[in-house]
């Protein structure tokens, strides 16, 4: 079997590049990293003729478990999943009521109608890193609030709980106790139909909140290294 290709998807209010400190660290493995258009064009596609690693951080992780329940066609190729501060739900619901008010989606939503800059510096601020100039100006221009705004909707709406329940391959489910956008209640609720009550299956990193694919690598290296040289 060919080397897997570590299939890259991002979370809101991100891009593709910010897996490039990851890569370069795992002296660029094969990969794709696919990209919401967030700041841009949207980079979407996916090969269909090789093994993929699919790692998500927080939305990502739930947008690839949505793919999935569709019968994505490149779905069969997955050898393994990865969740970086992800999830398999996000808003409260009847039957979840640890997920994230339906009204703060609204509210950030309705923020980025009026100001997008600074919905998205709240959220990075909120995620544990600086929000002071933390957009080029080229970034700025690139900006598209109706993306954005579409995000902030799959996070409202989708259930990937059905997936993880019958998932039988390897798994990697990284988080942050001190993740105050994706809490523990959620992460554990989240993996519940996978885990059950066995949270210790969840590999709990310490620091870094849940941007700390930005700001606190080494952790989430040597866990992503570790599963891929195993299962790869």
């Amino acid at each position: 079997m060919s080397q897997p290709t570590l299939l890259l998807v991002h979370g809101w209010g991100l891009g593709g590049g910010v897996w490039r400190k990851l890569l370069k660290r795992l002296d660029n493995p094969p990969h794709l990293a696919l990209d919401f258009g967030f700041y841009g064009k949207p980079k979407l596609a996916i090969p269909t003729d090789r093994p993929l690693i699919a790692v998500g951080h927080s939305l990502g992780f739930l947008w690839i478990l949505r793919q999935l329940s569709q019968n994505a066609p490149w779905g069969e190729q997955v050898a393994g999943l990865i969740s970086v501060n992800g999830f398999c739900r996000f808003a409260q619901g009847e039957d979840f009521s640890q997920g994230v008010h339906p009204h703060l989606l609204r509210r950030m939503k309705s923020g980025l109608r009026r100001d997008p800059i600074r919905v998205l510096a709240d959220f990075r601020a909120l995620g544990g890193l600086s929000s002071d100039n933390f957009l080029s100006d080229a970034a700025k221009q690139r900006l598209d609030p109706n993306a954005l705004a579409q995000g902030l909707e799959w996070l409202g709406a989708w259930d990937g709980r059905q997936v993880i329940r019958h998932w039988k391959k390897p798994i990697l489910v990284l988080a942050n106790r001190d993740d105050e956008i994706v809490t523990p209640q959620i992460t554990e609720a989240s993996f519940a139909p996978l885990f059950g009550n066995q949270t210790d299956q969840i590999h709990w990193l310490t620091g870094g909140g849940h941007l700390g694919l930005l700001s606190h690598m080494d952790p989430i290296e040597a866990e992503i290294k570790h599963f891929y040289t195993r299962w790869g």
